[in-house]
Order: C-alpha cells, then sequence, then structure tokens
C-alpha cells in the first residue's frame, strides 16, 4: 500500500470528489468539501478511510496535501469561471501543520490558481489543532489574516472548550454528526441538545457560521435547523461526486440556467 500510494500520486490517481454544503433555509449550494479519493487499478475507488491512515503514517499525507489544495483551488477557479462561485473546502492533516509549510502551499494553491483566498476554507479537526495549539493557531491567523477560512471539523468530538472558542482564528464551526442523530426523547438527548443549541447560538453571535455533518434524515435536517445550524451537509442533501457533476446540482439549486 505504502508503494502504492507513491505511485497513485506519480500517476494521477488520486483525484477530489465534492460534497456540497447547503444552506438549509432555502437548499442553495454556496460550497463543496473537497474529498480525495484514489482510483486504484485494481481495487477501484478507496475512500480515505482505506488509505489516509498510511499516509499519515509514512508523511505521504503532506504531499497529497499539497496537491489537494492546488486542484481544489484549480476547480474552484473553474466554477468561478462559468458563473458559479463556490467555496471549497480542503482537509489539512495535523502531519501539514508540523511540516512547517502550510501557510506557503496555502496561499501558493490559492495565488496559483488566480482565485480569492476567501473561497478556499481549510478544515481541520479540533485534534489537529490541539497537538501543537500555539504554532497552528499562529498558521491559522496567518493565514485567516490572508483572507482564507477556517472551519472547525467534528467540533464536539474533541478538545475545544467554548472558553477556548473566541481564540479560534475560525469562521465555521462542522458539528459531529453524532450530535444531531436522533436517540428518542430521553432526557440525555434533550440536554445534549439543549448545550448544542447554545453552543450555536454563542457561535453565531461572534460571527462563526454553523454546520451540521452527517445529514442523512428528513428528521435529522430538521433537528439541525431547530439547533440553529444555518447549513448542512450529508447523504440526504447529496453524496460525494466528481467535480463534473457539481454544476448541474448548483445551477439547480440555484434555479440558474445552464449554458446555451
Amino acid at each position: 500500500m505504502v508503494g502504492g500510494l507513491s505511485r497513485a500520486q506519480r500517476e494521477g490517481e488520486l483525484e477530489l470528489h465534492y460534497q456540497p454544503i447547503v444552506v438549509l433555509a432555502t437548499g442553495v449550494i454556496d460550497a463543496v468539501e473537497g474529498l480525495m479519493r484514489w482510483n486504484h487499478p485494481t481495487r477501484g475507488f478507496l475512500t480515505p478511510a482505506a488509505f489516509i491512515p498510511i499516509a499519515e503514517e509514512t508523511g505521504a499525507i503532506v504531499d497529497m496535501g499539497r496537491w489537494a489544495l492546488q486542484d481544489a483551488s484549480r476547480q474552484c477557479a473553474g466554477w468561478e469561471r462559468a458563473g458559479l462561485p463556490l467555496g471549497v473546502s480542503v482537509n489539512i492533516s495535523a502531519e501539514h501543520f508540523a511540516a512547517g509549510t502550510l501557510v506557503d502551499d496555502v496561499l501558493g494553491a490559492v495565488e496559483g490558481a488566480g482565485i480569492a483566498a476567501r473561497h478556499l476554507v481549510l478544515e481541520l479537526t479540533e485534534t489537529a489543532i490541539a497537538r501543537n495549539f500555539a504554532d497552528a493557531i499562529a498558521q491559522l491567523t496567518e493565514l485567516r489574516t490572508a483572507g482564507v477560512r477556517i472551519a472547525i471539523d467534528d467540533f464536539g468530538s474533541g478538545y475545544s472548550s467554548l472558553g477556548r472558542l473566541a481564540s479560534f482564528p475560525v469562521d465555521f464551526l462542522k458539528f459531529d454528526a453524532s450530535l444531531i442523530r436522533e436517540s428518542g426523547d430521553s432526557r440525555e438527548t434533550a440536554v445534549l441538545r439543549g448545550i448544542v443549541s447554545a453552543v450555536v447560538a454563542i457561535a453565531e453571535a461572534i460571527g462563526v457560521s454553523t454546520l451540521a455533518e452527517g445529514i442523512e434524515t428528513e428528521n435529522q435536517r430538521l433537528a439541525a435547523m431547530e439547533l440553529g445550524c444555518t447549513r448542512g451537509q450529508g447523504y440526504l442533501l447529496a453524496r460525494p461526486q466528481p467535480a463534473a457533476g457539481i454544476a448541474e446540482l448548483v445551477r439547480a439549486s440555484r434555479e440558474v440556467p445552464g449554458p446555451a
């Protein structure tokens, strides 16, 4: 698998599929998340769970992350030329922080594609930030000052506290899917949803937008809206797919006519 990853990068077997991010109140797609896929010559498309852990262990994830930033930025530029401006999210690993090249890699991708920095969103987990908190915050602050937007992924599953939230250079909170799963009318569920609702209110009050991940049922979509989340992502709303299929979905959500 390790040797295969080197070949995959060299032979262009890696690609990004994109999952739409939807404004829950309107159904409009205003952003997408780039999710890495490996088009393996014998095993077909592999999802990140099959190869990202190995890439992290070997350090290959840094080169893969750099490629993802460049590819997503180029695709973002293509959608913008087509009259469909979209925010594009790319996942950033803790190893990329540690490598010391993240700021240059991000800004290089943005400048190389000729897109506005605000169109690129970096997604990172609480765990990635906590591994070297001060250094991570310094890098994120520099990137955000340059216009790049920041999202904390799987919020509620890691180490962050509400006290730290105000100090994060962050634009979006993506709530862990477990926080919106239906689990009956138990007291535990009511308490959990009360906490999430309070965090959403605090986030919105300090200018941080909120997004619910893992929406797979209509009840989960409604629960996310009741909690105050403004955006959602999940199989109910749209599945990840190759870039070629995104423009049609975006036009349909925005009721924009296609090319003549």
